[in-house]
């Protein structure tokens, strides 16, 4: 009988179920470190007085030269350049009268529009042109009817 009364004595210390709220703690003080840890150095803060120059051009930024690939011709900048139906049935990947008017503009960078019928066998001889004249910078362009 004495042994069904008999309680052991707590061992001294703290108790294990005071320590759960401790560990709440640092599971979210964890959580919010690895949330906002960044490898990044930090951003320089902007001087008071910091204020950013005025453009006074009115013409818009060049964007490099346009290359158009109609179902009828080559046209760079507006200008007829070569004729799509030769250059698609053609063997030859580049196209001289293209790659000689890239390097004489001397651009690093194209934006190439294709028409919706125009063969992408045609589009892939004037990205190899580009390609070929130096061009570092080649942007196919597509635009829809909702943007012109």
């Amino acid at each position: 009988m004495r042994r069904l009364f008999h309680t052991n004595a707590p061992p001294p210390g703290p108790s294990l179920a005071s320590l759960l709220p401790l560990v709440d703690i640092l599971t979210l003080l964890l959580v919010a470190i690895l949330r906002t840890w960044n490898t990044q150095p930090p951003m320089p803060q902007i001087e008071s007085g910091f204020a950013l120059p005025v453009s006074r051009a009115e013409a818009e930024p060049s964007l490099g030269l346009t290359i158009d690939v109609g179902t009828d011709g080559i046209y760079v900048d507006g200008f007829r350049t070569g004729s799509a139906t030769h250059w698609t049935r053609a063997k030859e990947i580049l196209i001289p009268e293209l790659l000689d008017t890239l390097h004489a503009a001397g651009a690093q960078r194209v934006q190439v529009r294709a028409h919706r019928e125009a063969p992408w066998k045609l589009v892939g001889k004037v990205l190899t042109t580009a390609q070929e004249a130096g061009v570092s910078d080649v942007e196919l362009v597509a635009i829809s009817r909702a943007s012109l």
